[in-house]
């Protein structure tokens, strides 16, 4: 039988650790699209660049006359109704293109299962490109945590996660959970487990079991 390929897209709340998840999943041999590493080259292009400018104007520019990132986020993120209207901007401007890559990405792909590793997964549709859809599953105390490892204050964490659909609406679509709270040999042991599900979904079909 001829193997397919599985789309399995992961989704989580914010420092669930989902970016950790898909390089476990490649090292199994998935191939893994990262859509805010891709993101962040769309914003390097021109055009994406000059729309921005025209938009907020210099200001969101750094010392290399690139688009700061930290500088859109404060605009996008803050909660106001003109932060709403900025981030719809910002992702009419930019998840077309990134959506772009996704899918010559999997159209590209010689592995049999490929990762999508994008935060607003659910918020921009692109779950409609996958087959089957993973939850990471950790606390508000253990995603606090990691986020200030980031430099994050707790009120960015917040900010950030009442732009995306709420924790229990995104488990809610998944296919599998995977606990990413620290215990590291039972995270692995539901990676092992997923992987195994997905490699026969490709090996004989792509339906659910």
């Amino acid at each position: 039988m001829t193997k397919q390929t599985v789309i399995c897209g992961i989704c989580g709340g914010i420092g669930s650790g989902k970016s950790y998840i898909a390089q476990q999943f490649q090292s199994f041999g998935a191939a893994v699209f990262n859509a805010d590493q891709v993101g962040h080259r769309v914003l390097l292009q021109e055009d994406v660049k000059a729309c921005l400018v025209e938009q907020w104007g210099n200001d969101v520019l750094d010392d290399s006359s690139e688009i700061d990132r930290s500088k859109v986020a404060a605009l996008v993120f803050a909660q106001t109704i003109q932060a709403e209207r900025d981030r719809e901007f910002l992702q009419a401007v930019t998840h077309p293109l990134i959506e772009k890559e996704l899918e010559a990405f999997i159209a590209e792909s010689a592995s049999n299962v490929v990762i999508v590793d994008a935060a607003l997964l659910l918020e921009t549709g692109w779950q409609s490109l996958c087959h089957q859809i993973i939850f990471v599953d950790a606390s508000d105390e253990v995603r606090l945590k990691r986020c200030q490892q980031r430099g994050w204050e707790e009120d960015e964490l917040h900010s950030r996660e009442a732009a995306q659909w709420n924790l229990a609406r995104k488990r809610s679509r998944a296919d599998f959970i995977i606990d990413n709270n620290g215990d590291s040999l039972r995270t692995a042991e539901m990676i092992g487990n997923v992987w195994q599900a997905l490699s026969t979904f490709a090996s004989f079909g792509r339906e659910k079991v």
